[in-house]
């Protein structure tokens, strides 16, 4: 977000003189602005001068007033520890709102796809069982890999084996689908899916970004969307803007087809031609047909 806001030319990064959980103060602002000019503005503390990376640190707030007389920044709700003398901090004014940047920040990168994703939690074999049901997270499109566990006395030895012999069966909206195996797997043991799927919304200064996307690129993505919900309320009436919009399209489609997020590739179901055999697989009960 804060990448947005300077590429936006909406920041102003500057060091504090003091301040407090809820105040920073930099007096080298004095008589360069009017009380309240930075109110609705949004606050970042961007360094923390110890160079520990140490709480204020990444954390930001609405600001809910400025004071001239004795340069100060006032934040609506803590940032838990002190802004200190040295801190770095950056602020912004009301032109995007904070609550508007982090719908525009999730915008953005919704706009990149769907991230990869895991979920070794949600399965597990059972006895005479064959269909189990598929969590709402993995219908956005059919998961590119499920893995079953073939050992479960070593959490860091689980031999996850690879299986294509599983239909996708679709459900209706809200409710889960199905993953139904054409044999029965050996019982008590996880199912791990690998499926794409939206980003989380992100909210709070430690909420993280998917780590699979290039941070630039997010930047770009988050910025697009800025501008397209400014040249929206505005109806177009800046030039300025809607030059800004279309550099920013141009910018984005450049970068997206060198550094989108990478899409696994689905694995291929093999197909036996010849005499079949049968044999006893010991991951899985029963008799299994090749």
């Amino acid at each position: 977000m804060q990448g947005i806001y300077k590429s936006l030319g909406q920041m102003n990064v500057t060091t504090a003189t003091g301040g407090s959980a809820t105040t920073a103060i930099d007096t080298k602002q004095t008589g360069l602005h009017r009380d309240d000019d930075w109110k609705e503005g949004t606050l970042f503390v961007i360094h923390d001068a110890a160079g520990a990376g140490a709480s204020p640190e990444g954390k930001f707030q609405r600001i809910s007033g400025y004071t001239d007389s004795n340069t100060t920044f006032t934040i609506d709700t803590t940032v838990t520890d002190a802004i200190a003398a040295g801190d770095t901090f950056g602020f912004t004014s009301q032109k995007y709102p904070l609550h508007v940047m982090i719908q525009m920040v999730n915008d953005g990168l919704r706009l990149l796809g769907d991230v990869p994703a895991m979920d070794t939690t949600t399965l597990d074999t059972a006895t005479s069982k064959t269909e189990y049901a598929a969590a709402v997270a993995w219908k956005r499109r059919r998961p590119y890999r499920v893995d079953i566990q073939t050992k479960i006395d070593d959490s860091d030895d689980n031999q996850w084996v690879e299986t294509t012999d599983y239909d996708w069966v679709p459900a209706a909206g809200g409710s889960t689908g199905l993953i139904v195996f054409h044999f029965q797997p050996v019982t008590t043991r996880d199912i791990r899916v690998w499926y794409r799927g939206p980003h989380p919304d992100l909210y709070t200064y430690s909420d993280v970004v998917n780590e699979t996307i290039d941070p630039e690129l997010a930047i770009l993505a988050g910025t697009l969307k800025a501008l397209e919900w400014r040249v929206s309320r505005s109806g177009g009436a800046d030039p300025f803007e809607m030059q800004r919009l279309n550099d920013a399209k141009v910018e984005f489609a450049r970068r997206s087809v060198s550094d989108s997020p990478e899409k696994p590739k689905r694995g291929t179901k093999l197909f036996i031609v010849g005499p079949q055999e049968d044999f006893l697989d010991p991951r899985y009960t029963g008799t299994v047909r090749i």
